[in-house]
């Protein structure tokens, strides 16, 4: 693999890594600070919610797991960026 392509596939490995982490990290706390509380959250909101709005405004219009006590959005980016990683790995 040439190595520019090998070094644009190794950031957007980390970006995908970072992305999960932010992600996990927000759901933990999430169970202890209220949303929208303190700079960590505002951080990790801003961080991660571009990711996750789509899954939302999708589930939404389709008027899925409106009821739903589960975050279902949530998981489904957090799945989506890990089968994006599956998918990356498996090319290199």
């Amino acid at each position: 693999m040439p190595e520019p392509i090998y070094v644009l596939v190794i950031f957007v490995l980390r970006f995908i890594e970072i992305l999960s982490l932010a992600m996990f990290i927000r759901a933990i706390l999430s169970w202890f600070i209220m949303d929208g509380e303190g700079k960590l959250m505002r951080f990790l909101y801003v961080l991660t919610e571009p990711v996750i709005y789509p899954f939302r405004k999708i589930f939404y219009k389709l008027n899925w797991f409106q009821e739903s006590r589960i975050d279902v959005a949530f998981i489904s980016s957090w799945l989506f960026l890990s089968f994006i990683e599956l998918v990356i790995n498996l090319m290199c």
